[in-house]
């Protein structure tokens, strides 16, 4: 099971007294958005401060929106530039 790598706690969402935003933050599936725990990518996400999902790094795809792409293009991350 995953943690809120602030205050490790399991759940989802706003509560987390420790975040600089107040959001849970899980790191380290790429397989799962940080902030919401979807499979998907894009925009969406109701607790990513960006509004947009980001997934843990690893698997060689970006972050922000699980293109194997580098360099920049990315419609989602905040720098525009894919992230891994």
């Amino acid at each position: 099971m995953s943690q809120c790598r602030y205050c490790g706690s399991s759940s989802y969402g706003g509560g987390c007294a420790y975040s600089p935003h107040k959001r849970h933050e899980h790191t380290g599936d790429d397989r799962k958005c940080e902030f919401c725990g979807s499979s998907s990518h894009g925009r969406g996400c109701p607790y990513s401060p960006t509004k947009a999902h980001r997934h843990g790094s690893g698997d060689k795809k970006c972050r922000w929106c699980g293109s194997t792409s580098n360099g920049s293009g990315c419609a989602y991350s905040p720098s525009r530039t894919h992230e891994k």
